[in-house]
């Protein structure tokens, strides 16, 4: 500890008997440069702004949520449409490894799935036109289980095929 230190440590209980005037601090302020104090005010402006454009897009997104109450049909839609979806998404997944080793079914598939999605799309249409058509929405369902189908058989198909060339391989050796 050097010598500062010491002075400070011994005289500090008699220095903390001042406290600054009132007037110290406008004398700090008013030497403060005028470049600091626009910045802040700026600042506070901008965050002022941004407070305020916050709450109103709050108010006016739940204003437009209340105001569209969504129909029970609508709801049914979309899940029907995550559900199936996620089941053609995963049978992809399973898919995609036995249809880059046979690029003749890959391209079956593709075809298949395009005529499905092609239709998909007009139903899709006939959807926006008229949800509240059981019709369309049996369609839709239709449609998607056409796809889940056409992807299991080729699955199926696949794994048979890859089974019989390890028989044919197994009895080879």
């Amino acid at each position: 500890m050097d010598d500062l230190e010491k002075h400070i440590k011994n005289g500090r209980a008699g220095m903390d008997i001042y406290d600054p005037g009132p007037t110290v601090w406008d004398r700090i302020k008013k030497n403060l440069p005028v470049q600091q104090r626009q910045i802040l005010r700026y600042l506070l402006r901008a965050a002022a702004v941004i407070i305020v454009a916050g709450v109103l897009t709050v108010i006016l997104r739940n204003i437009i949520i209340s105001n569209e109450k969504e129909d029970p049909q609508v709801a049914t839609v979309r899940e029907t449409y995550i559900y199936y979806d996620s089941q053609v998404r995963s049978l992809y997944k399973e898919a995609e490894p036995l249809l880059t080793a046979n690029p003749d079914i890959n391209t079956e598939l593709e075809k298949g799935m395009g005529e499905l999605d092609s239709l998909s799309m007009q139903i899709r249409n006939d959807l926006k036109d008229n949800v509240a058509n059981e019709e369309v929405i049996g369609a839709l369902i239709r449609n998607y289980r056409l796809r889940i189908e056409l992807l299991e058989d080729m699955l199926s198909l696949m794994k048979e095929k890859e089974a019989d060339n390890e028989n044919i391989t197994d009895h080879e050796l």
